[in-house]
């Protein structure tokens, strides 16, 4: 057994060397790359506003998403808002978990989807309403 240990040349290290450096890199790339922008997906030029209640707010990373359902055309459709991470609503806006609650009426201004899905995104400069009002925390934030 220790003659096959031994027998290994610095060429077969070399071959092994050779062979996991592109697999070790892909790898690093892969997850470097991993979290992608999403702002291909929605029109960037573009805002609307969604006026609806809240079904459901999940605070969680890498996005929060809010759902809503909104009235179109007489039918009640589920909208989903994606939103920043929550270090980042808490930390430059000041919202926190209990900022939308089932049961809320939202106005949100939001980029709508390119293809016409009921999904936007405000990820910077979100403006909102929460039952009519500007959530506390936002102007408490802002200094307003």
């Amino acid at each position: 057994m220790n003659d096959r240990i031994q027998s290994k040349t610095p060429a077969t290290h070399l071959a092994w060397l050779l062979l996991l450096l592109p697999v070790t890199w892909f790898t690093l790339v892969t997850q470097v790359s991993a979290h992608h922008g999403t702002a291909v997906s929605y029109d960037q030029n573009k805002w609307i506003t969604v006026i609806g209640t809240v079904t459901q707010f999940l605070w969680r990373n890498p996005h929060s998403a809010l759902f809503l359902d909104i009235e179109e055309n007489g039918e009640i459709i589920n909208y989903a808002i994606e939103l920043p991470s929550p270090v980042l609503m808490s930390r430059t806006i000041g919202w926190t978990r209990a900022t939308f609650r089932p049961g809320d009426t939202v106005e949100f201004r939001v980029h709508p989807s390119r293809t016409g899905a009921p999904v936007g995104e405000c990820l910077f400069d979100c403006e909102v309403l929460v039952n009519g009002k500007v959530p506390e925390s936002t102007t408490a934030n802002r200094g307003d």
